[in-house]
């Protein structure tokens, strides 16, 4: 399967094989999607089909417009109407109380759904002319680093899905913030994400929680992975290069434009996330940065960790599952 840059009679076949029930992937603010009629049972499993993904695991729909919140959810408090006509369109997944609009494949079984409407021109397109809101998680195989480009996509679900309209490299790198306000006393964010802690909280003007980092790891579930092992540097990058290529290791450097400049005639290959200190750049270039390597010569890559910075939480919790918590 090849891909190509959008069109709008691409957009429009590609609505029309999601309305026959097939599955197509598209681009997102965030990362690429695996989008599905959310109202189709049957074209729901094929996600999970393709994806590798478990049955138990809910998956977010993605909506052209702010006003399907009250269609597709209960008791939409004022938080979240808030929230939407703040950050919709754009990186914030709200999660409601489930209308019963949508089948135990989407919802995992549980009483809630998550709703998200995401901001790229070519994903509104598409949503709205598929006349049906879309079932969608990311376009990967499950485990997998997350697909920023349509390329990625293929190298995972090649002969797999019907479709992928390619609309370039997505503009944020990784996936939404997730925020469950089904007991509205009670915010949770349930995944990091570019909308911040702190600017949800300023937004409505209430306390929001956490789920710990650790808990969502905890399991060892392969999340994130390339097919090469990945290191975070805790240490200093003259002591793991050191060490790795003492071990025989081809070293990929995912890394900063600072620290690349000091080490790259010391490593295999390298991959830039941006300048020092640029915390959207590095979340932006991570996944591409994972996969780029994973198909160089390089046998192992050591990644820069980003831990200050209002979105560091987000770029941490990815990096933390791609690496399985492994550090050097």
């Amino acid at each position: 399967m090849e891909t190509k840059r959008f069109t709008k009679e691409e957009i429009e076949e590609a609505a029309k094989l999601i309305q026959s029930g097939n599955i197509v992937a598209f681009p997102t603010d965030t990362v690429y999607g695996l989008g599905a009629d959310a109202t189709n049972d049957e074209a729901v499993k094929k996600i999970f089909k393709a994806k590798g993904r478990p049955a138990d695991r809910p998956i977010s729909v993605l909506v052209s417009d702010p006003k399907a919140m009250d269609q597709y959810a209960l008791e939409v408090p004022k938080a979240a109407k808030t929230l939407a006509e703040k950050f919709w369109p754009g990186p914030l997944t709200i999660i409601l109380k489930n209308a019963q609009k949508f089948p135990k494949t989407v919802t995992g079984g549980k009483e809630t759904i998550g709703l998200r409407m995401p901001d790229h021109p070519v994903a509104l397109e598409f949503i709205a002319a598929s006349g049906v809101p879309l079932a969608t998680p990311s376009a990967n195989s499950t485990g997998r680093p997350s697909p920023t480009r349509a390329e990625h996509v293929l190298e995972d679900l090649d002969g797999k899905i019907s479709a992928v309209i390619d609309g370039g490299e997505t503009s944020f790198g990784i996936e939404s913030t997730v925020l469950d306000l089904s007991n509205p006393a009670h915010p949770v964010i349930l995944r990091p994400g570019n909308i911040s802690k702190e600017a949800i909280e300023e937004t409505i003007n209430q306390q929001v929680f956490s789920v710990e980092e650790k808990a969502q790891v905890a399991s060892k579930a392969k999340h994130y992975e390339p097919s090469i092992p990945v290191y975070i540097v805790r240490s200093s990058f003259e002591k793991a290069i050191h060490e790795m290529t003492k071990q025989g290791e081809a070293i990929g450097l995912l890394a900063s434009d600072e620290v690349i400049a000091e080490y790259k005639d010391s490593v295999a290959e390298t991959f830039s996330l941006g300048i020092s200190g640029d915390i959207k750049a590095a979340n932006r270039n991570l996944f591409n940065g994972l996969r780029t390597l994973e198909n160089t010569i390089a046998t192992v890559v050591l990644v820069e960790p980003f831990e200050k910075g209002e979105h560091s939480f987000a770029f941490m919790n990815r990096l933390q599952s791609a690496a399985n918590e492994k550090s050097i």
